[in-house]
C-alpha cells in the first residue's frame, strides 16, 4: 500500500507540474501573439493594408487621437489607409503586455514618417495604448489610444 501511495503523490505531482506548465507557456504565448500583432499594425499602416486590419480588429474596435476624437472601427481603418494619415514608414518597440485571460492590454512606442492629409508632418514617435480580445479566432485589437508626441 505503501508503494502505491508514493506513486500516486508522484503522479498528482508531475500532473500539477505538467499542469501549471502549460498555463505558464500560454501565457508567454499570448504574449508573442500580442507583439505581433502590434507589429503587424505598424506593417499595415505603412501599406495601407485595409485587409488587415478588417481581419485584426474586433468589430466594435475604437480608436482615441489626440486632438480627441473617437474613431469607429471603419473610421479607424480609412485613417491608417490613407484617410488622414499618410504613413510611409512605422515600427514598434518598448512593446508591453497583460494578458487576463480572454482580454488583454497593451503599449508600445511607435514611430512613424508621415504626413496628415493636409500635409501636416507627424513625423515622430507616439505611445500607443491597446486593449485586445480574444476569440476563436485569436487575438484581435479592440481598443487603440493614441498618445500625443
Amino acid at each position: 500500500m505503501r508503494g502505491f501511495s508514493r506513486k500516486v503523490a508522484v503522479l498528482i505531482a508531475l500532473f500539477l507540474l505538467v499542469f501549471s506548465q502549460g498555463f505558464s507557456f500560454s501565457a508567454v504565448d499570448d504574449k508573442e501573439d500580442l507583439a505581433v500583432l502590434t507589429d503587424g499594425f505598424a506593417v499595415a499602416m505603412s501599406k495601407k493594408d485595409k485587409a488587415w486590419m478588417d481581419v485584426n480588429f474586433t468589430p466594435e474596435c475604437v480608436t482615441y487621437v489626440p486632438n480627441g476624437q473617437t474613431l469607429d472601427r471603419q473610421t479607424t481603418i480609412h485613417a491608417f489607409t490613407g484617410g488622414v494619415y499618410y504613413i510611409t514608414k512605422a515600427s514598434a518597440s518598448n512593446k508591453a503586455f497583460m494578458v487576463a485571460g480572454i482580454g488583454a492590454g497593451g503599449s508600445a512606442d511607435y514611430t512613424v514618417e508621415g504626413t496628415l492629409s493636409d500635409g501636416n508632418d507627424i513625423s515622430g514617435t507616439y505611445k500607443l495604448t491597446f486593449k485586445f480580445k480574444k476569440g476563436v479566432a485569436g487575438w484581435k485589437i479592440s481598443e487603440i489610444l493614441i498618445h500625443g508626441e
